[in-house]
């Protein structure tokens, strides 16, 4: 018997083990950190991609079963330095129109943005936003179905450690970035916004977008902080020797700065480690949909052959 001529009821569809996620990583400044173990721990396998380090992006074909883009300091205009991004934003528009699943942080929201007609400001007219912020939801946000879930349990987690959540529609999260999205696609729904930052999260298929850092902590924040800090008051003449600054190089305002801002991120902790567990719960969920309708595709197309 040849493999069209076997009954689609005798086929055995793949299974979901051995799921791969790409994370491309585009700075290591700005680091996948606790989300590959929150992707891991959903039974998916992360292959990181590092463009910045040499690193070939993946064509469409070779993402495997889903993608997360991260953040990273160069603008989502800076191609001429950062020629990969140019392919990053083609790599983004066919994974929207291919209905892959995806997230894409910070500036991987800001490249995925002008990939399927939005735009970016750099720098965003609203201002720099760093430290913790109140996510304002959008009355989408919960009857969106990637973003529902994952609100609700970020309220649930807000009110078991009693942080306001004024009803229900707002949520502290982590930010850091000086650009931003200022024109949403036409085929996406904006769900939620900042004092800062009017576009902070967004779907467009399942592409799920978000301007806030869901996989940071509070010790990277107080990193971040110090350190930008430090280059605002001129310690510094060149911003790439922050990273390799050491406390007790820095200005006693920078490390003042750093704290306070670590204690904002530990009052915030339960509700950004539930909201990036549900994360990658939903993005594996989708990751799992998408391996089964592409076999289901194959077995019709053997079918029918």
């Amino acid at each position: 018997m040849t493999k069209a001529a076997v009954p689609a009821a005798a086929r055995v569809l793949p299974s979901a083990a051995g799921m791969t996620v790409t994370v491309i990583e585009p700075e290591p400044q700005a680091p996948i950190g606790r989300l590959r173990e929150w992707l891991t721990a959903e039974g998916l396998t992360v292959r990181m991609v590092r463009p910045e380090a040499g690193d070939r992006l993946p064509d469409l074909d070779e993402l495997g079963d889903g993608l997360v883009v991260l953040g990273g300091p160069m603008s989502a205009h800076a191609e001429a330095d950062h020629p990969w991004i140019a392919a990053l934003r083609d790599l983004l528009h066919s994974v929207v129109e291919a209905q892959v699943p995806a997230v894409a942080i910070c500036l991987g929201a800001q490249i995925a943005a002008e990939a399927i007609g939005g735009a970016t400001a750099a720098p965003s007219p609203h201002g720099t936003e760093r430290g913790v912020v109140e996510l304002e939801l959008t009355a989408d946000a919960f009857t969106d179905p990637l973003f529902s879930e994952i609100v609700d349990e970020s309220v649930r987690a807000a009110v078991r450690a009693g942080i306001p959540t004024h009803d229900g529609t707002r949520l502290p999260v982590l930010v850091s970035h000086d650009d931003g999205v200022v024109s949403l696609p036409e085929t996406a729904t904006l769900l939620a916004s900042s004092a800062g930052a009017p576009v902070q999260a967004w779907r467009a298929g399942r592409l799920l977008a978000l301007q806030h850092h869901p996989e940071s902590t509070p010790e990277r924040m107080e990193r971040v902080e110090s350190r930008t800090t430090a280059w605002k008051l001129g310690a510094v003449a060149d911003v790439e020797e922050l990273s390799r600054l050491s406390d007790a190089d820095l200005p006693a305002e920078a490390l003042a700065a750093g704290r306070r801002v670590r204690a904002d991120a530990e009052r915030a902790e339960p509700v950004v480690q539930a909201f990036g567990r549900a994360l990658a719960r939903v993005l594996a969920r989708q990751v799992r949909a998408h391996r089964l309708r592409s076999a289901s595709s194959d077995v019709r197309a053997d079918v029918d052959a």
